[in-house]
């Protein structure tokens, strides 16, 4: 007959009952019948079971609570590109698809519209090019057939050729991120040439050109 001393327990997330040798008291295992982690505490009887329960959450929750702070600190120090040392700087990953030319990240405004700096963006898997930035409507009126040029230019800044795109209606505040098809191929610069909308007569169109 074996002579080992066995003590027994609750478990602090189920409550289940539990028995165990006297010398594994103080080990973390998983319950039998909730699967959780727990640690085996013995239940003194002149506590009584609630305050043994009471004693068993507290000890379970401690236990929780270290391995959940572990896990968030392991997380974060784990992540892609955290340079050593430094938790609360993250570095910069290079971008995937440069663009082939940018021009200054300024924004002009001409005839109330607000245009950002644009910039040469060749597509993933093709040949095409496409001039691309945003053109805000600033004022406080809808804009009718917004029309915009823009001049291109080669690595020696010698002008080669001319695009544009069109906006049937740009909401007051609305934002146009314009996309113009690029198709000679010695441009790798693009300057707003021109800025037109409809005023409502066909035949007399506003044209502004930004200041230079």
């Amino acid at each position: 007959m074996s002579n080992r001393i066995f003590s027994k327990g609750e478990c602090c997330h189920c409550a289940g009952h539990l028995e165990f040798p006297a010398e594994a008291a103080g080990q973390t295992v998983d319950c039998p019948h909730c699967g959780q982690p727990i640690q085996l505490i013995v239940l003194s009887p002149a506590s009584g079971p609630r305050a043994g329960r009471r004693l068993w959450r507290g000890a379970c929750l401690l236990l929780f609570g270290a391995l959940t702070i572990f896990a968030v600190a392991w997380w974060w120090f784990e992540q892609p590109g955290r340079p050593a040392g430094s938790p609360s700087t993250v570095a910069l990953q290079p971008r995937v698809h440069p663009p082939v030319i940018a021009s200054p990240p300024d924004e002009a405004i001409t005839n109330d519209f607000a245009i950002s700096f644009s910039q040469l963006e060749k597509t993933p898997g093709s040949s095409l090019v496409y001039l691309t930035g945003h053109i805000r409507n600033s004022s406080d009126r809808r804009r009718f057939a917004v029309k915009a040029d823009w001049d291109l230019f080669d690595s020696d800044h010698h002008p080669v050729g001319l695009t544009k795109d069109y906006q049937p209606i740009i909401e007051p505040g609305g934002d146009w991120h314009f996309k113009a098809l690029v198709l000679e191929p010695r441009a790798v610069s693009a300057r707003l040439h021109s800025i037109s909308e409809d005023l409502g007569d066909p035949g007399q169109p506003r044209s502004e050109k930004p200041a230079r």
